[in-house]
């Protein structure tokens, strides 16, 4: 068998894998390169590197293999973590489509995860990336039985703060025109508005009259807080309405930053949680 042959059997079995010999290469030569700029000051330069490498992929790749190829190329640089196609083709605008791909990586010794918004153009190009979630948020909503006082008693077994608390539900059994009164003396209180247009809020139901209250609660792992509310719901006569299937409370805790996957598990082990989430983005492109 002369080498000719060899040559051209060589060459056909480039083109049948699914990443081609010169993809190959590229992820050889690319990587040092792409690593050097990985971290949030420097992500244009980052994006230049990708979009050079996608550029180069073979003509007779599919998009599907192309972001394959991609993810491959991603997870083979080492300051990569992983790599995962996190939403598949979708019409982001009128003849315009997108795909994502989350990329883990470490800055300064703290684990970030990135959304890369893959436009599906040819060649397939980085329009753009985004955080997948808030740093430090970990957000958990508990069962409709676990009350206020256990509430406190929860974010008290931790150290992290705690940004606010949401959807409580109360209703008073005070006369209906002390509704105003109420919301008043509540919303002079430092932990029941952040400020910046949230407040306590309320209204009398529109068959029983009865006073109905709403508050945000923020800041509450200060325990004077936590016992200043405490009294207020004595002093305005204030009941917990837990009585419906999803009742409960939304907790926003701060975590280190690189801990929220490691604490979002962590909260789920409690009986009394119904779920854990992160504070995620929506998609947005960054032109």
């Amino acid at each position: 068998m002369n080498r000719s042959f060899l040559k051209i059997i060589h060459t056909l079995i480039c083109v049948v894998v699914f990443t081609s010999c010169g993809s190959e290469i590229a992820e050889r030569t690319g990587s040092d390169e792409f690593c050097l700029y990985i971290n949030s000051a420097n992500m244009d330069k980052t994006i230049t590197v990708i979009n050079d490498f996608l550029a180069g992929l073979p003509n007779n790749l599919n998009d599907e293999q192309k972001l394959q190829a991609l993810v491959k190329w991603l997870k083979s640089c080492p300051c990569i973590i992983d790599a995962t196609i996190v939403s598949e083709p979708f019409m982001y605008t009128i003849g315009s489509s997108m795909s994502e791909i989350m990329i883990s990586f470490k800055e300064n010794g703290i684990t970030k995860d990135l959304i890369l918004d893959i436009a599906m153009t040819n060649p397939l190009q980085v329009a753009g990336c985004h955080k997948h979630y808030n740093p430090m948020d970990v957000i958990v909503k508990t069962k409709n039985y676990f009350t206020i006082d256990k509430v406190f008693d929860f974010i008290n077994s931790f150290d992290h703060d705690v940004k606010e608390i949401q959807y409580g539900h109360f209703m008073s059994t005070m006369p209906s025109d002390n509704l105003q009164y109420i919301l008043d003396c509540l919303n002079t209180k430092p932990y029941t508005n952040d400020g910046n247009g949230w407040w306590t809020t309320g209204y009398l139901h529109y068959l029983t009259n009865q006073i109905h209250v709403f508050p945000k609660l923020f800041n509450m792992k200060n325990k004077d807080y936590q016992s200043d509310w405490l009294n207020s719901m004595k002093d305005f006569k204030l009941i917990e309405n837990l009585s419906y299937e999803h009742s409960g409370y939304v907790i926003y805790f701060q975590v280190s930053e690189g801990t929220e996957r490691k604490w979002e598990t962590q909260f789920e082990k409690y009986d009394f949680v119904e779920w854990v989430q992160l504070n995620y983005y929506v998609h947005i492109i960054r032109h």
